[in-house]
């Protein structure tokens, strides 16, 4: 599978010029660096976690543990980045909260 850069100027998206074979293909439109849908999940699995045991809202872990790393949005984080987040997120709930939090 090829991945391929593109930009998206005035609504238009304007590829690269490249050589493929003939036939159909399906076409993925990603902002660039944004996590993945896996990375995604997981993430909101955690929020879960910790909001049922803390006793927070989703939305107020959310802002709880963006304020404590530090982070404005996690939004656009690049995959590489938001795996370290989570990596950090994750040894936080161990060390200081004494939450243990499930391999995806």
């Amino acid at each position: 599978m090829q991945r391929l850069h593109c930009k998206v100027k005035n609504g238009k998206v304007i590829l690269p010029d490249v050589d493929v074979e003939d036939g159909e293909y399906y076409f993925e439109l990603r902002e660039v660096g944004v996590r993945s849908a896996k990375q995604n999940n997981y993430y909101w699995k955690i929020i879960d976690i910790l909001s049922e045991e803390l006793g927070y809202t989703k939305r107020e872990m959310h802002q709880t543990i963006k304020k404590h790393f530090d982070i404005k949005s996690t939004k656009h984080l690049e995959p590489k980045e938001f795996s370290d987040f989570l990596e950090n997120l994750i040894r936080w709930c161990a060390i200081d909260l004494h939450i243990v939090i499930p391999d995806p």
